[in-house]
């Protein structure tokens, strides 16, 4: 695994390449069958490099036990997601989300058997009990997302529930430009126990979460901090994998993910004040997760599917972590 000294890209991703403008949702990956992990990235693998291959078997092999009752390939679609490859512009994560932000999604088609596997993974997982969780890039975005604006993240955002992560110079540092968005959602996902970096708390949010700028402020010079508060989107922005009501059996009925917030019960919320005073007074570090939305999808129009791709699952026998060496 990840030792303390990598570091976490993803929490380094700019929100600068976010489409300007809605897209159409996110659907047709939810009606494919997936087999493996391997079944999963055999439509991508020309379109990333020859790692894909070994990174497969380091995630299957450091997924071997897998917690939050995921299968072995469920875990280890999300251990793949947070690998790094030795060119940082051809990782999986940099490619997909690529992929989630563009106008034109036919270009997801190649994507729909790893979505599947990711995000039925992504949905098993229990909701963060963290509901305020920080992000940030270093630059100023301030003008972006002026107060009261409404809008989506289309990829996946990684994010943190402690400021103390980004607190070295690998990430934010502590001076010069800064934008921090401090996030508040009901949607985010610990990805921890499953991802290569398992020293870091990452809280993940899926892709079409919406959000609404509550306020935008310049406490210090450089820095910037945006509140941004989930709520309800004006349609369905992501197909969910598979019908949610399954979960019920396996998650108390008040645990279950609120994927999204009542419009009606939208507030500002009152720590506001309190959480800008603490940060002033300390370096501030932006975190990157989002989470997934609940009920079921009903798609504007048919959409046409290619049928499975075929491959051989191995799952691999062995036990314990596994790093890989660039």
């Amino acid at each position: 695994m990840a030792t303390s000294t990598a570091i976490n890209h993803r929490l380094l991703e700019s929100v600068r390449d976010e489409p300007k403008r809605m897209l159409v949702p996110i659907y047709g990956y939810e009606e494919v069958t997936v087999k493996s992990l391997e079944d999963a990235c055999e439509p991508i693998k020309d379109l990333l490099d020859h790692q894909l291959k070994q990174y497969i078997t380091v995630a299957k092999m450091n997924s071997s036990d897998p917690e939050d009752k995921l299968t072995q390939d469920e875990s280890a679609s999300i251990h793949l997601y947070t690998m790094e490859w030795t060119k940082h512009d051809n990782s999986l994560y940099m490619k997909l989300n690529q992929t989630l932000r563009l106008v034109d999604r036919s270009k997801l088609k190649p994507w729909f058997k790893y979505l599947k596997l990711f995000l039925t993974a992504f949905f098993k997982l229990p909701p963060s009990k963290d509901t305020l969780v920080w992000r940030g890039v270093c630059e100023d975005l301030s003008a972006l997302y002026p107060k009261g604006k409404e809008f989506a993240w289309w990829a996946f955002t990684s994010c943190t529930t402690s400021i103390n992560v980004l607190e070295s110079p690998n990430y934010l540092g502590k001076s010069g430009t800064r934008t921090i968005f401090s996030i508040q959602t009901n949607s985010g996902k610990l990805v921890r126990a499953h991802s290569y970096f398992d020293n870091e708390d990452e809280i993940l949010l899926p892709p079409g979460i919406y959000l609404k700028v509550v306020s935008s402020l310049n406490p210090a010079d450089g820095l910037h901090i945006i509140h941004l508060q989930e709520i309800e989107p004006p349609h369905k922005m992501l197909a969910d994998p598979f019908d949610l009501n399954e979960l019920k059996h396996a998650l108390p009925p008040t645990k279950l993910p609120a994927h999204t917030v009542n419009p009606q019960k939208e507030e500002e919320y009152s720590s506001s004040s309190s959480v800008i005073s603490e940060l002033s007074e300390q370096p501030l570090y932006p975190s990157i997760f989002q989470s997934p939305y609940q009920s079921s999808f009903q798609p504007p129009y048919e959409s046409s599917l290619q049928p499975p791709y075929g491959s051989s699952f191995q799952p691999s026998s062995k036990k314990g972590k596994f790093i890989v060496f660039s």
